[in-house]
């Protein structure tokens, strides 16, 4: 390091110290908080602060605040924001002050403990169920509308006829920004044309599908007649990636990215082939889903055995290969089902709790319901019609 970089970094450390010192001292009147968004992740970005702004609102309304609190925001720098437009939209609703900022802030608490800032932990899941209790944080101004309307045009989608988003994961991203995945990253990534057939289903039920995605997928070279494959399009923008699933009628998704935009907008999601359920939204009734087969010597775990062991919080994705369990995917056809039922039950009403509900509840315990809050995910009705009957047990 430089003479000068090590200079300035020590000033800033000095500077910080007498910040922190200072918010010490009006602490017992007003409290200061560091909310560091996961900027770098398209859908932390998009959905932890609408998670924490709806819990924060939901508790506001039952729980009288004792002392003003300030929440400082860092959403990174903008070379490394995975969305700028969304980042932008956000700094018009929370204070947002630069990253470095935080980060001398940071740093000095953790050289000094005693002056140290609380660092709220963001998350996308949540708890409290606040996406069910509260309306989007964000929208759209009257120019945004029209200029989303014309881009839905230019990639030939009618705004005025729904249009459904076809989020698909696979390992192209992350590749094309110089990451390698490990192998566990294979149960959580999809052929997108495997999807080929749920696609003609929407198609034949009057809906325009978009394939969603930022341009390094794989082709999708399967898709039926009416798929907009915007992930390949030239006309695809970091406005568009947003707007495309904040006002889609509802999407189908393997857990990945842009389904965050549409729980940040209140818009419906059917996720199929869950698979790691310590990130899935169960505390949210916008989404709707379906598990994907675990087996563990040679035989598929049936509900309970999921959610009432570990593997229901295994996050990275070589845990499941680590403890000896394997994967076996939905297939063309029966995602082809899937979708059909969702398209067929969608709208009935959802008010009654199921006994999947009650299984994930009972099953992920006290720890699920830090997390999420009460179950109100539904799985998909007549699930088992299609997958077997282990979904029910």
């Amino acid at each position: 390091m430089s003479i000068v970089k090590t200079f300035v970094k020590l000033s800033l450390l000095v500077v910080s110290f007498v910040v922190l010192g200072i918010l010490k001292v009006i602490q017992p009147f007003v409290r200061f908080q560091l909310c560091i968004v996961g900027f770098h992740r398209y859908g932390h970005l998009a959905l932890e602060p609408e998670v924490f702004l709806a819990e924060l609102e939901d508790s506001s309304a039952t729980h009288k605040v004792k002392r003003p609190v300030i929440n400082l925001w860092s959403l990174g720098p903008t070379a490394k924001q995975s969305n700028t437009y969304l980042a932008r939209k956000w700094s018009e609703r929370v204070t947002v002050i630069p990253s470095w900022i935080v980060s001398a802030l940071h740093d000095a608490g953790e050289f000094f403990p005693p002056l140290k800032l609380d660092e709220l932990r963001l998350s996308i899941t949540g708890s409290k169920n606040g996406l069910d209790k509260t309306e989007p944080h964000l929208s759209f101004s009257s120019q945004e509308i029209a200029d989303g309307e014309r881009g839905l045009s230019e990639i030939g989608i009618d705004p005025r006829r729904p249009h459904v988003c076809l989020i698909v994961r696979d390992g192209g991203y992350y590749k094309s920004k110089g990451d390698t995945e490990s192998s566990g990253y294979e149960l959580i990534n999809f052929n997108i044309n495997d999807f080929a057939s749920a696609a003609a289903v929407l198609v034949a039920h009057g809906y325009q599908v978009v394939r969603m995605g930022s341009g390094s997928e794989q082709p999708f070279t399967n898709a039926p007649a009416g798929v907009i494959d915007y992930a390949s399009s030239n006309q695809r923008s970091e406005f568009l990636d947003v707007y495309l699933p904040a006002t889609c009628a509802f999407a189908v998704s393997t857990q990945t990215g842009p389904d965050a935009v549409c729980m940040l907008f209140r818009r419906p999601v059917l996720y199929v082939d869950v698979t790691r359920y310590c990130q899935f939204f169960f505390g949210s009734k916008i989404a709707t889903w379906t598990p994907v087969r675990l087996l563990k010597d040679g035989k598929i775990l049936n509900l309970s055995d999921v959610v009432g062991s570990e593997i229901a919080w295994f996050k990275d994705p070589n845990l499941f290969a680590a403890n000896g369990i394997s994967q076996q995917k939905s297939t063309e056809g029966e995602l082809r089902d899937l979708v059909a039922l969702y398209i067929e039950n969608r709208e009935l009403p959802s008010s009654e709790v199921s006994r999947t509900q009650e299984i994930v509840a009972q099953g992920m315990g006290e720890r699920g319901r830090r997390q999420f809050g009460d179950v109100t995910a539904m799985l998909l009705p007549n699930a088992e019609q299609v997958l077997g009957e282990w979904v029910l047990k």
